[in-house]
């Protein structure tokens, strides 16, 4: 075992381990490996077993094994590339081993005579069998042992070796004695403790540890219940803060029911009822509120908006974009602007004097609504009585986004909204610090969009389909992903595609829509579709969110191929809004990759948000699905919220139980699994 710096402790920083200079700590730290404690806890993602020596008479291309033998010639070649190339022999056979970058200091060990032990891949040669630096280690001094465990390969980083980190682990595995187990005696007895789990992973001498193993399972939990103490804290400091009572006698509310053209279904009524319960402790909301495409979230976020607003807060409401702030804007001053209230509106395409007069009259307090992008948070932005901040597709925004808008006012409260549905394994664990309301029962007349799969090559037909819906009527959506021509990607652009599709459909008005328009120029065009004055929208997945046009019943997304099932879910969702059956046609090019061809297949069978969501969430893994923002502290180094959903069962009556007799335990947990990742002050 490789001897540790003296003066070594867990809580060393990593360059206090033999063998990590300079250079190789900001690596590290980008792994989130800061303390010699962290490297423990890296562990190792694949294992090789090493110990079984194979006679050279029975080796084949291709095999991985270790051999020990005596070097028999060594010759040098210097044309070209420079090489050594070394002969061995074990008495059944011969292997020759390839070798290049040799130091003097190496090639004096490569001796006729000596004995060498190798591990590596067999390949074919000129003359027969070789391996090509391997991995070696002269075999007749005293210090050579021969593996007697399983050899482990831990997650690296550009320029470190698994060399590297075997010596770097077998430093800090010298100091488990100085590690708490803070879950000893509160574990199923079968499982090991800490310290024998985390020598076993790293040293396993007999099998494979699988995650079902025990030891696995063991730090998994220990990991999952750190996540929910941190988010559990973070919920708490919320809690102890004040926040405004927004109480009123739902006057606004009837008022506007009586302009509604239709009724909340009991799932918005329900939703309402949990929101309006919130509003008026003198405890910040903070509350998650999830509904498929379609579900009538924005009727919610209205109800919410005139509760603050007959309180005589100010409301503000952030979307993602400006194609969804316009949206939401004029959907809002449609609903409220008859009830005597103005909807203001800020984005960063507005003109400076436009934006200036909308931050002074939120200063002043005479606008108490208002609906925008991220300019709501920008320096110079003030309310004079922030009650309420809703925020449309939260799974957009990044934590410290939210923070910022929250931090306009005095502890308001917060509703965010996702048509993104979260499975309720992932909602425990990312969004334990807020509430979760779900509407799950659409709007009576919805119905469902008939989804179809197929090829390019019958693009001709798919013309001759829209052609026939024209002529109906309909409008039509077409979804490309990229703007521009590609030789690399081999996607047809939307620019191409208005080209193609006007000289296919000659006569009919064709608009473009993408993410590098000018804010105006997209609400234009949007204008003009909303109008029916253009019949086809082209466009990139910036129609992905909040796009509403009924009048559009058929949805084309080339490529489908290449979209997540949550973009294409989404985008599905913009068209079955109106009365007339709808459609949406997943063109692809093939080959299809087998998960691109899972994902079609589940588009095309289901409906369910929530059934989409958690496919979308096995394909993908939880960082992914979420996002580098998002995803916060759940980059979890051994748990996997879908693999180990019965130990997150575990976790809240062992959270109880560590708080209640260990509160000190608590802390230290935390510190161990996230470190700086977590901020115990931080609010929603």
């Amino acid at each position: 075992m490789a001897g540790a710096k003296a003066g070594l402790y867990l809580q060393s920083s990593v360059s206090a381990l033999r063998g990590v200079g300079p250079a190789l700590v900001p690596r590290l730290q980008h792994m989130d490996l800061w303390r010699v404690q962290d490297v423990l806890f890296h562990l190792p993602s694949r294992y090789q077993d090493r110990r079984h020596i194979a006679s050279m008479a029975t080796l084949q291309a291709g095999q991985e094994c270790a051999i020990l033998g005596e070097i028999v010639r060594v010759d040098h070649q210097r044309g070209g590339r420079e090489q050594w190339l070394v002969t061995v022999s074990d008495g059944s056979g011969r292997l020759q081993i390839r070798l290049f970058h040799m130091t003097v200091a190496l090639r004096a060990q490569w001796q006729v005579g000596r004995r060498l032990w190798c591990f590596g891949e067999l390949r074919g040669g000129f003359h027969g069998l070789e391996m090509i630096h391997p991995e070696w280690q002269m075999a007749d001094v005293p210090q050579f042992q021969a593996p007697r465990h399983l050899t482990p390969f831990y997650p690296s980083s550009e320029g470190i070796t698994q060399a590297q980190w075997r010596r770097w682990m077998a430093q800090a595995l010298t100091l488990l004695d100085q590690l708490p187990d803070y879950l000893e005696n509160r574990l199923p007895p079968q499982w090991p403790g800490l310290r024998e789990g985390l020598r076993l992973l790293h040293e396993s001498a007999d099998e494979i540890p699988s995650p079902q193993h025990p030891a696995w399972q063991r730090l998994a939990l220990e990991e999952l219940l750190a996540n929910h103490l941190a988010v559990r804290r973070m919920r708490q400091s919320g809690m102890m803060q004040n926040a405004p009572c927004l109480r009123s006698k739902g006057q606004l509310w009837h008022r506007f029911l009586a302009h509604l053209p239709f009724s909340p279904t009991m799932a918005q009524e329900r939703v309402i009822a949990e929101i309006n319960a919130d509003l008026v402790r003198h405890r910040p909301m903070r509350r998650l509120l999830q509904g498929d495409v379609g579900s009538g979230k924005t009727l919610v976020a209205a109800a919410a908006t005139l509760t603050a607003l007959e309180a005589g807060y100010q409301v503000a409401m952030m979307a993602p974009t400006e194609i969804l702030a316009e949206q939401l804007h004029a959907r809002f001053q449609q609903w409220l602007e008859p009830l005597g209230l103005e909807v203001g509106y800020l984005v960063g395409s507005r003109s400076p004097r436009a934006r200036r007069e909308t931050a002074e009259t939120l200063a002043g307090g005479s606008l108490r609504l208002v609906i925008g992008t991220q300019s709501l948070f920008q320096e110079g932005v003030v309310f004079a009585c922030l009650g309420l901040v809703i925020i449309d597709e939260q799974h957009r925004f990044g934590v410290e986004q939210r923070r910022q808008l929250l931090e306009k006012g005095a502890m308001p409260h917060l509703l965010v909204m996702t048509a993104t549905p979260i499975p309720r394994t992932l909602a425990m664990t990312v969004h334990a610090d807020l509430e979760v309301s779900v509407i799950d029962a659409l709007p009576p007349g919805r119905t469902p969009v008939e989804t179809l799969v197929m090829p390019d090559s019958r693009r001709p037909e798919l013309i001759g389909r829209m052609q026939h819906m024209l002529e109906a009527g309909r409008q039509i959506y077409w979804v490309c992903p990229l703007i521009e021509e590609s030789e690399i990607l081999e996607l047809q652009a939307a620019e191409a595609s208005v080209a193609d599709l006007q000289a296919a459909l000659p006569g009919v008005a064709v608009g473009l829509i993408h993410g590098r328009m000018r804010s105006t120029e997209k609400a234009e065009v949007m204008a003009a579709f909303q109008s029916g004055a253009v019949r086809i929208l082209v466009a990139t997945t910036v129609i992905e969110v909040g796009v509403d046009v009924p009048g559009a019943s058929l949805m084309i997304i080339e490529h489908a191929e290449r979209l997540g099932l949550a973009q294409l879910h989404q985008l599905r969702g913009r068209v079955g809004r109106g009365a007339q059956r709808s459609s949406c046609i997943l063109l692809y090019h093939p080959p299809l990759s087998g998960k691109a061809r899972e994902r079609l297949r589940v588009m095309r069978e289901t409906h369910d948000g929530f059934a989409i969501a958690r496919k979308d969430l096995e394909l993908r893994g939880p960082g992914e699905y979420l996002g580098t923002r998002q995803a916060g502290i759940l980059q979890m180094r051994v748990a996997n919220i879908l693999r180990d959903e019965a130990l997150l069962v575990m976790v809240p009556a062992l959270a109880e139980r560590l708080l209640q007799e260990d509160p000190e335990a608590v802390q230290a947990i935390v510190q161990r699994w996230l470190g700086s990742r977590v901020d115990y002050g931080q609010v929603g």
